[in-house]
């Protein structure tokens, strides 16, 4: 295309097209998905302004089924290239708002000959994109579109390179995508999403083959298979596209090796719309011969599970994990609407059984009504890895049943050596326990299945806070900051590491960012840039005690605030007033009281006989 003006911003040593989505950094082209190339662009184009993250979203993922992790994940993966190329601070985060871009962009003009190679498979998808706000002609083009991809679709497939043998590398390693959803209706894009849990699930019970959760993959939409599976650190992806004609569902798949970008297996399958999650069996056991000969009985029987024959209990299901996985009190409470629907639509459906009950155990008034739902889910199905998951959190955290806790996540364990929430919640055990070496392996494992999760590398800060490693514990909360910035829990760890370290300056801007994006203590609803100022000039005043006290007042008393009186006791000395509430917080079996063995802030307070009494009643002395 000769004499072409385009849309194209300079900022240092980078040129960037918004119009074609293309990143050059020195006269290179820089490689990049879709996704982040048009992020780059929107927030380019309003430079100094806040785009709301509300504004992205319903600009790069309309009418699609997302979270707003994703939009974080994105984002941190755009930062990290930028920062990789010698530029870092161009994108600044608005905690709970979105963000701006920063850089000193101007717009220029240039003619250039561009010549473009497309698949038909990236036609379509810009034939999408083209149609999001479709006129009449743009939806002809769009149908016409998928009907000759859909005619097309067995001639494609039968050129494709088939292998029936495992590939020379055995594949250790694998990721499913989600897959493409090629459909007419709105909103189908959970779909795709729904299809790569199923598989994630089967595949993961597998126990010599490390799965991705869908939670790592959810950021690699708009790359490629091979870009996606070396990011994601695996051996093999699994991507594929369904497409909907009347009563029929088709689903084709592909099994891709990351090392040399070849084809291992390619597959379609076809059936009536009522028998779609038979698909996932289907492809399931096509490709398990080239990954894992041998199979045991143990993991014939879970590759062959069905965990719902109602596909609508189980698009249920799968956007209540969505709405959980966010964990803030809004998304709880849609997750748990979403999961009761689920259980409505299919009373034997042990999975979103477990998914209410992990969205009760997230409020602490519902833990009664939790145990009876996992105990549900048990009964349906005793061999479910999730169920004694969320068993072993429910023993560990409101009943301190310490070794009946252990014994359900080794056998939630035994039964999905691939569930990372399993590998999670044990660490936590261990730690509580004082057992912070294995728990930090634990965890390491955790993040082995799942290495772009900011919740467990916090978590693996909060380890090493716990073992008075205060400058590792600081790099994996800051590296979780990275992935995303409003990560409250990463905040209040990073509070802590600087309170011990005599920080206090940083202690305050940690907290006061954390009482910014989750509104715990706060006397107002000022932003973070507010609640930090306020904060300083409270302490640079007052001091760190009165930092304390304004956060965490002594009246009204509420049982929640228990613990953090404590903590604000220890800080400052009061070793009587830290014991007292201590043994309130215990009293009371609140959240965070098991942590009273591994937490340093009680430092001062355990050679206290008081202090090892309670110990004692937990029965951790």
């Amino acid at each position: 295309m000769e004499g072409d003006i385009q849309n194209t911003w300079q900022f240092g040593d980078f040129r960037l097209d918004t119009d074609r989505k293309v990143l050059w950094h020195q006269e290179k082209t820089v490689a990049m998905p879709l996704k982040e190339l048009e992020l780059l662009s929107m927030l380019v184009r309003h430079q100094g302004g806040l785009v709301t993250k509300d504004e992205l979203l319903n600009e790069i993922w309309e009418n699609s089924f997302v979270e707003e992790s994703n939009l974080s994940r994105h984002i941190y993966l755009l930062r990290k290239t930028l920062k990789d190329l010698g530029t870092d601070g161009l994108i600044e985060n608005v905690p709970r708002r979105g963000y701006t871009f920063t850089g000193d962009a101007r717009k220029v003009e240039t003619s250039e000959i561009v010549v473009e190679r497309r698949t038909s498979t990236r036609t379509l998808i810009e034939f999408q994109d083209k149609s999001r706000r479709p006129g009449r002609h743009a939806r002809l083009i769009a149908f016409a579109a998928i009907a000759v991809m859909l005619a097309g679709a067995s001639v494609f497939l039968a050129l494709q390179y088939v292998r029936s043998e495992p590939p020379a590398a055995p594949i250790r390693s694998i990721a499913v995508l989600p897959f493409k959803s090629i459909s007419t209706q709105p909103d189908a894009s959970h779909v795709g999403v729904g299809m790569a849990d199923i598989l994630t699930t089967r595949l993961s019970s597998i126990k010599d083959l490390k799965v991705r959760p869908v939670s790592a993959v959810a950021a690699s939409e708009g790359e490629d298979a091979v870009s996606a599976g070396r990011r994601l650190q695996v051996d093999a992806v699994l991507e594929g596209a369904i497409y909907y004609v009347n009563d029929r569902v088709r689903v084709t798949a592909r099994l891709v090796n990351v090392g040399d970008a070849t084809v291992v297996w390619s597959g379609e399958f076809e059936k009536l719309k009522r028998d779609e999650l038979q698909l996932q069996h289907d492809i399931a056991f096509q490709i398990v011969p080239l990954i894992a000969i041998n199979l045991s009985p143990g993991e014939r029987e879970a590759l062959a599970k069905k965990y719902t024959e109602n596909p609508d209990a189980y698009e249920l299901y799968v956007r209540g994990r969505y709405e959980w996985n966010k964990r803030s009190t809004s998304a709880i409470i849609e997750a748990q609407r979403l999961f009761r629907n689920a259980v409505a639509a299919d009373p034997g459906f042990a999975l979103a059984y477990v998914g209410l009950a992990d969205a009760l155990l997230m409020n602490q008034p519902n833990a009664a009504e939790a145990s009876v739902v996992i105990e549900k889910a048990l009964e349906l199905d005793p061999n479910l890895a999730e169920a004694h998951a969320s068993r072993g959190f429910y023993l560990m955290f409101l009943q301190w049943r310490w070794q009946d806790a252990e014994a359900s996540f080794k056998r939630s364990l035994k039964l999905n050596p691939n569930y990372p929430t399993a590998h999670h919640w044990y660490a936590t055990l261990l730690a509580i326990k004082g057992e912070t070496e294995t728990a930090k392996a634990e965890l390491r494992q955790a993040l082995e299945l799942n290495p772009l999760s900011y919740n467990f590398l916090a978590d693996l800060g909060q380890l090493h806070y716990f073992s008075g490693e205060y400058a590792e514990a600081e790099k994996y909360c800051l590296e979780a900051l990275e992935m995303e910035p409003n990560f409250t829990f990463a905040h209040e760890y990073l509070h802590y590491i600087y309170l011990k370290t005599g920080q206090h300056e940083k202690a305050v801007v940690e907290i006061a960012k954390a009482d910014a994006i989750n509104g715990a203590y706060a006397h107002d609803d000022s932003n973070a840039a507010d609640r930090v100022a306020t904060y300083t000039e409270i302490f640079r005043k007052s001091g760190m005690n009165e930092i304390l006290e304004y956060r965490c007042p002594e009246t009204p008393l509420a049982p929640e605030t228990f613990y953090l009186l404590a903590t604000k006791y220890a800080f400052t000395g009061d070793s009587e007033k830290a014991l007292d509430y201590l043994e309130k917080s215990t009293d009371a079996r609140m959240f965070l009281s098991a942590f009273i063995k591994a937490d340093p802030a009680f430092e001062s307070l355990r050679s206290e006989p008081r202090y090892q009494q309670i110990l004692l009643k937990m029965g951790l002395g």
